[in-house]
């Protein structure tokens, strides 16, 4: 009985965890920003701004949204359980902007005000522009048409074609502080990548 006990804890211990739901950002971390941090928060709605020129935008407080993470990976033809694997998603409109990627080139940053740490995104190879070995962040990026994206969120305005983005963190980050905040801004280290749109920022937990 112990023997089988301990198999069954084994086992369990080796399954990936299920992500719970997505938690979108409901506040600016920055109340002196004036960029479109306000497009960014909530769940997606499809209203959206260009970071361009130096705009950033910099959000945290993420509160529990509706859809399931099953729903989500449905809707993005993503396996079962992969949304557990990744710690950040995020949506962009009007994706690829004439350089036919799904997301734009970004500089993102994330921190629970005990570590900050930063990676550019280079969408032509879908990593950071450094190597895995030496950022340990990871990207994975894909397209969502119209028709998919409102399937998706019922709810959103005048909704264009859109980009989605899954992060993997670095070790060393707890994305489920109360404190945890998520920057991003155009990464212009990659040159006429495009220009990130972000519609909205979730924290998978």
């Amino acid at each position: 009985m112990n023997r089988l006990l301990g198999t069954l804890l084994l086992l369990a211990a080796s399954q990936p965890a299920m992500a719970q739901s997505v938690h979108w950002s409901t506040k600016p971390a920055n109340d002196y920003s004036r960029y479109n941090t306000g497009a960014v928060t909530g769940p997606p709605d499809g209203m959206a701004s260009a970071l361009t020129w130096f705009d950033t935008t910099w959000v945290r407080d993420f509160q529990p949204g509706k859809i399931t993470a099953a729903a989500l990976e449905k809707g993005l033809k993503l396996p079962t359980g992969e949304l557990a694997k990744w710690d950040i998603i995020a949506f962009e409109a009007h994706h690829a902007d004439g350089h036919n990627q799904p997301f734009d080139s970004a500089l993102w940053m994330a921190s629970d005000l005990s570590h900050i740490l930063a990676s550019p995104y280079d969408p032509a190879t879908g990593n950071g522009t450094y190597t895995e070995a030496r950022t340990g962040w990871k990207f994975r990026a894909g397209p969502l048409s119209v028709a998919e994206y409102k399937a998706l969120f019922p709810g959103a305005k005048n909704a264009g074609p859109m980009g989605w983005i899954l992060i993997k963190l670095p070790p060393g980050l707890d994305k489920r502080s109360p404190m945890f905040s998520v920057w991003v801004s155009e990464n212009f280290s990659q040159g006429p990548n495009g220009v990130p749109a972000p519609d909205a920022i979730g924290v998978i937990r």
